[in-house]
């Protein structure tokens, strides 16, 4: 797991650095900004002049449409040094008229007219949908990394423009490295990112493959072997070779729009067979998802206006909003996750301050372009970290209202109950306050506790109200019992499975020991909670607690027994004086 933590961090810092560093270099659908020489270039064959803008440096310098480049090659970056300069950028052009005359032209790219601090903050704005995508799928895949997860991770991250990474860097790296940076943002990052989605919706929610699930996802993954090599030999031909593209439209409209509607097929057959409590919590999640489906397919529609594209596709962030809101509210996902406060924390913060940012950035733009006085810039610095300081404030109440405001509540009562155990005088109230106490509070799917008798063996004394089924008891020798002994801490139940009942190694998932000078006097074995989600090291270190205390009841209580005996013995006997 910390290795695929690790990679996650890497691979989400260079999504980060490809996608992000071009904002404000390009608006809404990716139209660069930056400068031009007037004139746009096509590739066929031969990289030939589209247009020429009047009254551009390319039009008196004797441009015209129809002229071709020569002498530059397969390599696509003259392309793009022709479409996507920066103001103030010197390019030296070799090329041909159309009746066979060559010339060369050395060009001084201008600002594009017209293009001002809207059409940045526009491109801003177009992003907020995949960051949205981006830091949902990112802490699915922290918390839990699987095939599931890591499928959602690359939908997500193909969903981000590659338009602009290829406008801002062709003229940053050096060709070799740019060329290498366009093989990741036409594959990985293109119009293959898409087809992760059957991976995931055939997993989706329970993580798990049954039945004839398990052929179709081998034949998923040979077509999306198949797929990435047709990517793969796309991108040769066109970035390498120059030659047209083959079967462009399979790759960039009939493949994406066939995965969208395999993907909604199997996403709408699981919730026509899920049980009545799943389709509940399923449904809106389903619909959901859909929606988002038909928006992102709409960017692979042909005739499409760009604009319409943009507008519609911002329906997509209700995938990741979704998912999100099932896994933290409803734990639809039932994912084995570790979600405590500090990860909640940590997750909003970083959207937020992301978005403060770029409104720091906008705003810093605004105040350059207009040429304010620099004390503005500095009151604005100064507003935007007050501004950040109650944004801390206010998603710390957030995360408690919305997140764990019951947790705040169970917490509160697990403590005054491990408070008031010490108290008890008889094992009863040990036993509930090992049991019935917790399983209530959190919710627990389970709880039974296990009190050694005379010859060494522990009894089942309690179970929760809630407790389907619980083992009758366990030897001195089992090895449950002998590591709890020997380590005198907790033991998770996932490596013991084969050493439990088959009807009770998927209920219970945690033994917490209760240890009186250091021998094993009982133990407590819980479920996970009710809704299927794990318990977290919070919750687990309230039970830990409620062992601590429990230890010292039963300690009190075997004082007062030794006490009452003690006090029997030494009554005289009837006639004695």
């Amino acid at each position: 797991m910390t290795l695929a933590r690790t990679a996650l961090v890497v691979i989400t810092a260079f999504v980060i650095v490809i996608f992000y560093t071009p904002l404000g270099h390009a608006d809404y659908v990716g139209n660069w900004g930056d400068g031009t020489y007037g004139l746009t270039g096509a590739r066929g064959g031969t990289i030939t002049i589209n247009s020429v803008d009047p009254g551009s440096p390319a039009a008196r310098a004797g441009v015209r449409a129809g002229d071709m480049l020569f002498g530059e090659g397969g390599f696509s970056q003259p392309v793009l040094d022709i479409d996507y300069p920066r103001a103030g950028d010197r390019e030296t052009f070799s090329l041909v008229h159309p009746d066979g005359r060559k010339y060369v032209v050395t060009l001084t790219a201008v600002p594009v007219a017209g293009f001002n601090t809207w059409d940045r903050a526009t491109g801003v704005l177009a992003m907020i949908p995949a960051t949205v995508f981006l830091i949902v799928a990112f802490a699915l895949v922290f918390l839990r990394p699987s095939v599931m997860t890591w499928s959602f991770y690359a939908v997500a991250t193909g969903y981000f423009s590659t338009q602009p990474a290829f406008e801002y860097f062709h003229s940053i790296l050096p060709p070799p490295v740019f060329t290498a940076l366009t093989f990741v943002l036409v594959t990985f990052f293109g119009n293959f990112a898409v087809l992760p989605l059957l991976p995931f919706v055939m997993r989706f929610p329970d993580d798990r493959l049954t039945g004839f699930s398990n052929v179709f996802d081998r034949a998923v993954w040979t077509a999306i072997a198949l797929a990435f090599a047709g990517y793969s030999y796309d991108w040769y031909r066109i970035w390498a070779t120059g030659v047209p593209r083959p079967f462009v439209t399979f790759f960039d409209v009939w493949l994406p729009l066939a995965t969208f509607a395999v993907a909604t097929y199997i996403l709408i057959g699981k919730f026509k067979h899920a049980t009545p409590a799943i389709r509940q919590r399923f449904g809106f999640l389903v619909i959901g998802m859909v929606i988002a489906f038909i928006a992102y397919a709409v960017y692979f529609v042909p005739g499409v206006p760009d604009a319409v594209k943009q507008i519609v596709g911002y329906a997509v962030v209700v995938m990741p909003v979704t998912v999100a809101y099932a896994v933290l509210r409803h734990r639809v996902l039932d994912v084995n996750f570790v979600l405590n406060r500090a990860l909640a924390y940590g997750i909003l913060s970083i959207f937020v301050i992301t978005v403060v940012s770029l409104l720091d950035w906008l705003f810093s733009h605004v105040l350059s372009e207009y040429h304010l006085a620099i004390v503005f810039e500095l009151v604005a610095t100064i507003g935007i970290g007050l501004l950040l300081d109650r944004i801390n404030k206010a998603i710390g109440t957030v995360v408690e209202r919305v997140f764990f405001a019951h947790r705040r509540l169970a917490e509160k009562y697990l403590k005054r109950a491990a408070a008031a155990l010490p108290y008890a005088t008889e094992e009863a109230a040990v036993s509930e306050g090992l049991v019935e106490v917790p399983a209530e509070a959190l919710r627990l799917g389970a709880a039974a506790l296990y009190r050694r008798n005379d010859s060494g063996r522990f009894e089942g004394v309690a179970t929760s109200q809630n407790t389907p089924v619980a083992p009758p008891g366990f030897d001195a020798n089992h090895l449950l019992v002998r590591m709890l002994q020997s380590s005198e801490e907790r033991v998770w139940l996932e490596q013991l499975r084969s050493h439990l009942q088959r009807e009770n190694s998927a209920i219970y998932v945690l033994a917490i020991p209760v240890l009186v000078r250091h021998e094993l006097v009982s133990f407590t074995l819980y479920g996970a909670h009710a809704n299927g989600a794990q318990l977290d090291p919070d919750e687990v270190d309230l039970l830990e607690d409620l062992a601590r205390e429990a230890s010292r009841a039963y300690d009190h209580i075997d004082a007062v027994r030794m006490r009452e005996r003690y006090a029997r013995v030494m009554e005289p006997l009837p006639g004695n004086v």
